[in-house]
């Protein structure tokens, strides 16, 4: 019983990291369900559904990418 609890407790956290777990833990961040990027002279942006570049405050991508 306590291997099988052992493997959902793995399997759970697993999961949650797959998933992307926290913005600031896996590496990227989002503004109103966009990912952020960062730009090659430090601008923070989102890919509109255009494809354009909508910038943002440049504190939205402090630990990101």
């Amino acid at each position: 019983m306590k291997k099988v609890l052992l493997l959902l407790v793995l399997i759970s956290v697993a999961v949650v990291y797959s998933c992307g777990g926290s913005n600031e833990e896996s590496g990227y961040c989002t503004y109103n369900g966009h990912t952020l990027y960062t730009g090659e002279k430090g601008g923070c942006y989102y890919l509109s559904s255009g494809g354009n570049k909508e910038y943002v405050d440049k504190s939205y991508c402090r630990k990101c990418n």
